[in-house]
């Protein structure tokens, strides 16, 4: 059954217009349902006319208690079933189902689909054959094999309803494109620029894992932050895959960095509480589009200069201004688009405070030349202004090398998942003037 199936019972057995069970499941950030009618008869032309009664807009799942006999009456029901939306399902059909499995293979998709959305009379053999061809035709879209992907899709439009079909035809979809064939040659009726949506993405994140780099690049392009997070995705091997192709495209204002909430040792990307992070051994660092989409920070002791200048001499990270603060004075020192970072005149400033000042705030350059506001009290990170946008592996390669006290092996690590580090700031020039 649906792995996130839960069955809630009805006090009306056998009862015409009520159900007898309720079938939830996550679907999102939602709940989606499903009316479960039980029938002591398993007679074609008595189960048609139940179903003739029952709801259309509801997707009903009729569960006959014994096996639904042959002949033309069982060709009248399943054709009723059909275009009522209804699912007909015997005690042989239900049986063949696949136990519940944390790995979603496409088996276990095709499983879904027919709890989700299932139509028509389905017995042992309708359920295998069903399984059998959804399970081929993922594999085939994934290798970019057309005929077995036009056979399942063909079984997914007859078999279930139109919502569920064109869901999983819409991952196929992206399975095909990921395998690096056109979607114009795509044996489906989707849109060539179709996105996936979140219930796509879940099918796509939770599937077997898919190692294929080059399949990540050519997937990363339909999808979008929004639907990773409404799609109850946490955290899984194919989105640690999706992550290393989305740092260098997808854009953020802001990122916030929080102790103690760490993976004990491993890096991960994850979603957690409806927030995209990266989790270190340590720590976590949440990215939103604004400030508003995180929590409020809490206040920490902010380091030392001499150890913010270390890092941003280790990390090769510009620094354009400084906002420094002892008991009872705070000083600004800055160098609009120069490096501040080495001044004599830090030396001295350092000296006449007694080495005791804490760094509060630093402008940063990243990679790609942009500022970068530091909190080091709120351990927070967004470029100035209030809709400007930077790119993750910008945003967050910058703040954590300089937020956090990285070592040469965190480094490392982290330009693996990111893609590279901080280089040196693009230098500015004059372009040429046109002459008068």
């Amino acid at each position: 059954m649906h792995p996130s199936a839960k069955i809630v019972r009805t006090p009306f057995f056998n009862h015409t217009y009520v159900p007898d069970l309720l079938m939830r499941w996550k679907n999102g950030r939602g709940v989606a349902e499903r009316r479960v009618y039980l029938r002591t008869s398993s007679d074609p032309i008595l189960l048609a006319n139940d179903v003739l009664l029952l709801e259309r807009e509801q997707q009903p799942l009729v569960v006959p208690l014994g096996q639904v006999g042959q002949g033309p009456s069982w060709t009248r029901l399943d054709d009723i079933a059909g275009e009522r939306q209804t699912l007909v399902l015997d005690p042989f059909g239900l049986g063949s189902l696949p136990p519940h499995s944390t790995t979603r293979s496409p088996v276990a998709l095709a499983s879904d689909a027919i709890v989700e959305g299932g139509r028509g009379i389905m017995r042992q053999d309708q359920v295998e054959q069903f399984l059998a061809s959804v399970d081929l035709g993922v594999g085939a879209a994934r290798e970019g094999r057309e005929a077995p992907t036009r056979a399942a899709l063909t079984t997914l439009s007859r078999r279930t309803s139109p919502g569920v079909a064109h869901r999983i035809a819409t991952f196929m979809a992206a399975m095909w494109q990921g395998s690096g064939r056109s979607m114009t040659d795509f044996p489906g009726d989707v849109p060539l620029r179709s996105s996936l949506d979140a219930t796509s993405l879940n099918l796509l994140l939770s599937s077997e894992e898919i190692e294929d780099e080059d399949f990540w690049r050519r997937i990363q392009p339909l999808v979008d932050i929004k639907p990773l997070l409404d799609s109850g995705i946490t955290d899984t091997d194919n989105l640690q895959h999706l992550m290393r192709s989305a740092v260098g495209v997808w854009k953020a204002h802001v990122c916030m960095v929080v102790e103690g909430r760490g993976a004990g040792g491993g890096w991960r990307w994850t979603v957690d509480r409806g927030r995209l992070a990266l989790r270190g051994p340590d720590f976590v660092a949440y990215i939103a589009g604004s400030r508003k989409d995180l929590e409020f920070p809490e206040e920490r002791e902010v380091p030392l200069l001499a150890e913010v200048r270390e890092r941003a001499n280790r990390h090769g990270i510009t620094l354009t201004s400084i906002r420094m603060m002892t008991p009872n004075r705070s000083i600004g020192y800055d160098s609009p688009g120069e490096d501040v970072t080495n001044d004599p005149q830090l030396d001295g400033i350092s000296a006449a405070l007694g080495q005791e000042e804490g760094v509060v705030e630093a402008l940063a350059v990243t990679p790609g030349g942009y500022a970068l506001r530091c909190n080091f009290s709120t351990q927070t990170a967004g470029p100035p202004g209030a809709r400007a946008l930077l790119i993750y592996a910008d945003l967050l390669g910058t703040a954590l090398r300089l937020l956090r006290p990285f070592g040469e092996g965190d480094g490392v690590v982290l330009r693996s998942l990111l893609g590279g580090g901080p280089v040196p700031p693009v230098q500015w020039s004059q372009p040429t003037l046109p002459e008068a």
